[in-house]
């Protein structure tokens, strides 16, 4: 099975690294001829949970033509990236089966305005890092869920292949209510690990980390009660447990000097909120802050 995947960041590569543990030919499609020279040279790399680690070999090019046909594509690009990405798959008339796997919710609306016929989403729980451009640590093991959109649910089966205990995949019939349920994830971990400069696992330990988190929870389960059935408190903490050692992407990219992706996840909830006529000021005074620390624009 070929696939490819757009976008060698933490998930990108993780992703990478399973499947081409399970057997698949994986390409990756990047930015940079640095770093598609340095896969095509090197493998990519994935320093397991153990310390161990292991290195895959793949393939990598910057060029769109030379990528294989018929091949699942996976998008792991962060959401800034996508309207791009997105131009590009109309521009080539690219009609293979595509995997979203962005954080947050922005990134349905954009792909739903376009005429990609085969579309998945996904949501990633793994704790992942990326070391350097062809290696990404295993932080936790997490939940990979698989929400066929639009077209053929069979062209996504392939990934299910690569399912093992340490890269568990499951699938879903609702798009939108495994988005829903991972985005709120994201607003309980991402803005505070970015604000406090802490690890996931801290804000169980931390007691008035924990304080934080659990005001976060009451509110957002009181704005979006249905949401219970689907995301319990317990689930959440549980993915705090599984990830403790890992940094979130928002602090990721607040100690990179990166721009945090806060519209796609907390702005995207508030938008939400606000078209029922809910309130959510504590999530609000969070969402400030970290568009204050964007503003900044410095690594913490």
């Amino acid at each position: 099975m070929n696939i490819v995947i757009a976008g060698a960041g933490s998930i990108g590569l993780l992703l990478g690294s399973f499947l081409a543990e399970a057997g698949m030919a994986v390409t990756f499609y990047v930015r940079r001829e640095e770093q598609a020279q340095l896969i095509r040279d090197e493998g990519i790399q994935r320093i397991n949970q153990d310390g161990t680690a292991s290195v895959y070999d793949v393939r990598a090019t910057t060029d769109i033509r030379l990528l294989a046909s018929p091949a699942l594509w996976i998008v792991a690009v962060k959401y800034a990236g996508i309207p791009d990405l997105l131009a590009e798959l109309q521009r080539g008339e690219v009609k293979n089966p595509i995997l979203f796997v962005q954080n947050g919710i922005g990134h349905m609306t954009l792909v739903e305005k376009t005429d990609l016929p085969h579309i998945a989403f996904a949501t990633v729980e793994h704790g992942a890092r990326r070391v350097d451009n062809r290696t990404v640590n295993h932080n936790g093991v997490g939940m990979l869920t698989i929400a066929p959109f639009r077209g053929g649910k069979q062209l996504f089966d392939s990934v299910g292949q690569a399912h093992s205990e340490k890269f568990p995949v499951r699938y879903h019939v609702d798009a939108e209510q495994i988005m829903m349920r991972k985005v709120f994830i994201n607003c309980m971990i991402n803005p505070l690990t970015a604000i406090l400069k802490v690890e996931n696992g801290e804000l169980l330990t931390n007691d008035y980390c924990r304080q934080l988190f659990d005001t976060l929870f009451d509110e957002l389960i009181t704005a979006f009660p249905e949401m219970a059935e689907v995301l319990t408190y317990e689930a959440v903490v549980e993915v705090c447990r599984k990830t403790a050692r890992n940094q979130s992407s928002m602090l990721a990219d607040c100690l990179a000097a990166r721009p945090m992706e806060i519209d796609t996840i907390v702005t995207a909830v508030l938008r939400k909120a606000k078209e029922r006529h809910k309130s959510l000021p504590f999530l609000t005074m969070l969402e400030t802050m970290l568009y204050a620390i964007n503003q900044r624009g410095e690594g913490m």
